[in-house]
């Protein structure tokens, strides 16, 4: 692959000799007393400074000559190199330095190339000192990059030699994070008290400010207590701000949870045929079920107005079902919004079509209702619902109608894979890709037809698994008229962001053939929940990890624990609040809850100083 910023092999092998040979080189660089001939025009095409630097007025401009103080020689040849060449010298104990270096003199494309170095380099040992480093020279991507690996392994960043030695304003910015891996909101404080236990009297004035960042109202009374015998040996006269707070105003008043105040969930919509809800079967008004792996435990989500085929996706801790088919044989298109924080279903504004048997994804904030089928046949049209400003937009039709795809959401584009291409269940063999961005639709084909199959989205591409399956190959976009001969299969394979299925990634079959099984991600396994073997409900849970040479099937079914066997229509995994917060945010009573600390006084000017910007946007 070329490196970021340069063009094909020809050209790099082109100025590779132009280095050499030392041919139209009209300026030079010194660094440690060495010299180095260089072209202006390629210096200024990758450089914000250089090109200010041969544009300007100044000497250096004018006599060609960069006098670089300070700047290793051999650091300078090995970035002149790479930019000639595409060709860097990478170890672990030249990195940060080649890092300053580019950062300097804003050598974009060896900038991009060494951080992303940096960030497979990333560990328990140099994580600080690469946060304060992308700080100091203000790299989002090596930034945003620390910043997530310090808020997984937060539990051991206060005992770390260099978060001691911090300045205050790394310190505000880390613990100002959303994504603190952290149970209760006491860690961070006890991390600011470490960090100030260093020096008291030095680092006494920063306090103030640092303890803006802890959310006063996740913590118990007894924590806020704790809290206020610390601050009273530090400074006397601080006193905490009190608020009559319920456990939803304790929410909002806090700003939210951080990522560990969150238990992953698998959620589990289990789908009753049409002539089940006619029935009125026993335990029919709850489908929607929650099952942790690790403990084996269920639970089952508020009732929820029963409908059948309904779309269901996931944000983080809120969970969506759209459209489906209700017992009177009406549509649908209603849209429901479960907050795990708050255990309770909402009602959103509705899709403007009713739909069923559609597509339902999640990316970037939004929401996609695509395809689908209401009574007045199979549809094409597609819309999209804004989480955020919690409206619906119609978006451009698929180029043909499609159901029971395989489907995934994968960087800003949503992959339909197979599926009946119409109503009369004929197969289409290819893949749609929708970009978000442009609003179009693009078709890849496949050397196969599948119908039926499971996909999930992993961190560098996207899993399908099962489906039902045929190898006969007709004209591009070829169909195959569906029947139910057409064989079930337990193949799985994993797709690139380009639609080419992976020959470097594999696998493992499946332990038997599935279709319309439930599939999700958890906790970097993927599960596969029911479905159909053949033409029965299967009941069986299987589970795969990245490295593993087969599925493993896990203790319960379904059916454990007296669960009714349902056909699973789709599983997602859902983000659950921790028990030890879950009473503080679910119907807790009036209170007073400490919310912060009350203004310095005015003969206090210092308790000003110290007001660091804060880093957890980035």
């Amino acid at each position: 692959m070329d490196p970021p910023g340069f063009a094909g092999s020809s050209e790099k092998d082109g100025l590779k000799q132009l280095q050499q040979t030392q041919e139209l080189c009209n300026a030079t660089l010194v660094a440690g007393g060495k010299r180095f001939p260089c072209n202006r025009a390629l210096l200024a095409s990758v450089s914000p400074y250089f090109q200010a630097v041969f544009t300007s007025d100044f000497k250096e401009s004018r006599e060609g000559e960069v006098l670089l103080q300070g700047l290793d020689p051999s650091v300078l040849q090995n970035l002149l190199a790479y930019l000639y060449s595409g060709e860097m010298t990478l170890r672990p104990e030249t990195a940060e330095e080649l890092f300053t270096a580019a950062s300097r003199l804003q050598l974009l494309p060896a900038l991009t190339l060494i951080s992303r170095y940096l960030l497979d380099q990333v560990s328990e040992e140099n994580c600080l000192r690469l946060y304060a480093l992308a700080r100091d020279h203000n790299n989002g991507a090596l930034l945003r990059g620390t910043l997530s690996y310090l808020g997984l392994h937060f539990e051991s960043v206060p005992k770390h030699r260099d978060f001691l030695h911090l300045d205050p304003a790394a310190v505000s910015g880390l613990i100002s994070s959303d994504q603190l891996n952290v149970n209760s909101e006491m860690e961070v404080f006890r991390a600011i008290q470490c960090w100030v236990n260093v020096a008291p009297s030095e680092r006494l004035a920063a306090l103030r400010t640092l303890l803006q960042h802890v959310r006063w109202p996740l913590l118990s009374d007894a924590e806020v207590t704790e809290i206020q015998a610390f601050l009273a040996t530090l400074d006397p006269s601080t006193e905490l701000v009190w608020e009559d707070l319920d456990g939803v105003g304790r929410l909002q008043r806090s700003g939210g949870l951080r990522r560990g105040m969150f238990q992953d969930r698998i959620v589990c919509i289990k789908v009753p045929r049409l002539r089940d809800i006619l029935s009125a079967n026993e335990d029919m008004d709850c489908y929607v079920e929650c099952l942790n792996p690790i403990t084996g435990s269920r639970t089952k989500l508020p009732h929820l107005e029963l409908v059948a085929l309904p779309g269901c996706s996931v944000l983080e801790h809120k969970l969506y079902i759209s459209g489906g088919k209700h017992p009177d044989a009406t549509y649908s298109s209603a849209l429901h919004e479960y907050d795990s924080l708050a255990d309770r279903w909402v009602r959103l504004p509705s899709m403007s079509t009713p739909r069923s048997v559609h597509i339902f994804l999640t990316c970037k904030q939004k929401l996609f209702a695509l395809s689908g089928w209401n009574d007045t046949g199979p549809l094409a049209t597609a819309e999209s619902f804004d989480v955020t400003q919690q409206t619906w937009a119609s978006i451009a039709s698929l180029p043909i109608v499609l159901r029971f795809s395989a489907s995934a959401a994968f960087k800003a584009k949503l992959y339909l894979i197979g599926g009946d291409a119409d109503s009369d269940e004929v197969l289409y063999q290819g893949i749609l890709v929708y970009d978000i961005a442009s609003d179009a639709w693009t078709q890849v084909p496949l050397d196969f037809s599948l119908h039926g199959a499971s996909a999930v989205t992993m961190e560098i591409g996207i899993c399908v698994i099962g489906g039902f399956f045929s190898k006969k190959i007709t004209p591009p976009y070829p169909n195959r008229r569906f029947s139910q001969l057409l064989p079930c299969t337990p193949k799985c394979f994993f797709m690139h962001e380009d639609g080419a299925i992976s020959k470097e990634v594999t696998i493992p079959p499946l332990p038997l053939p599935l279709a319309f099984a439930g599939a999700t991600c958890f906790q970097g396994r993927v599960y596969v929940i029911g479905g159909v073997c053949t033409s029965r409900t299967h009941d069986a849970i299987y589970h795969w990890q990245p490295g593993e040479a087969a599925w493993t099937q896990y203790p319960e079914g379904l059916s454990g624990q007296g669960t009714v066997v349902r056909r699973v229509l789709k599983c997602v995994t859902l983000k659950v609040v921790r028990p030890n917060l879950a009473a503080v945010i679910q119907g807790a009573p009036i209170k007073q809850v400490a919310v912060g600390l009350k203004a310095p006084s005015r003969g206090r000017p210092e308790d000003n100083h110290h007001n660091f910007p804060s880093q957890a946007s980035l």
